[in-house]
């Protein structure tokens, strides 16, 4: 991997936040659907609030509530900044956190501290590593051990997104 492509890496994770925080990204006409769901009101529920329990078991896990913050961002000082406060919020919460695609550390092992953060943050919350299929086919499964190992994760995602892999210039 030359230097040039990592660079371009990690220019375009910078990108990405700075996108997001700056201009309009949102779908102008995609929703999330929930205008369709329409709720039947129940004024006397058969159930107390103290008797509900949304926490769920997952990989050895209790989690407070089937929710897992999904992949964010690495490779960045804001992206460090961001992972570590995602990492506080799932830990107070009780609920699993999968980092950001994990491309720009293992391309760039100095950019790992923005992904270990995490689990520094967040020691005793299900943490999960996030790796491409591009890299898994491209690296084998050495990148994904070595994505685990990094932020001592207990578990792996492997994240589909060959369109965008096609399209950026490095692949």
């Amino acid at each position: 991997m030359g230097k040039l492509t990592k660079r371009k890496t990690l220019t375009r994770k910078a990108d990405h936040i700075k996108i997001c925080l700056q201009e309009e990204v949102e779908a102008r006409k995609i929703t999330s659907g929930f205008e369709d769901v329409h709720l039947i009101h129940d004024a006397i529920p058969e159930a107390s609030l103290e008797e509900i329990d949304c926490s769920i078991n997952l990989f050895g896990f209790r989690l407070s509530m089937p929710l897992i913050i999904s992949a964010m961002t690495g490779g960045t000082r804001l992206a460090f900044k961001i992972n570590a406060a995602l990492a506080e919020a799932a830990e107070s919460l009780g609920i699993a956190l999968t980092v950001g695609s994990q491309r720009a550390a293992l391309e760039s092992p100095e950019q790992a501290y923005t992904f270990k953060v995490a689990r520094e943050k967040a020691p005793n919350i299900l943490l999960i590593a996030n790796l491409g299929a591009a890299q898994l086919v491209r690296n084998g499964v050495e990148a994904a051990v070595e994505a685990v190992e990094m932020i001592e994760a207990n578990a792996l995602s492997i994240h589909l997104n060959a369109l965008q892999e096609a399209v950026q210039p490095e692949g």
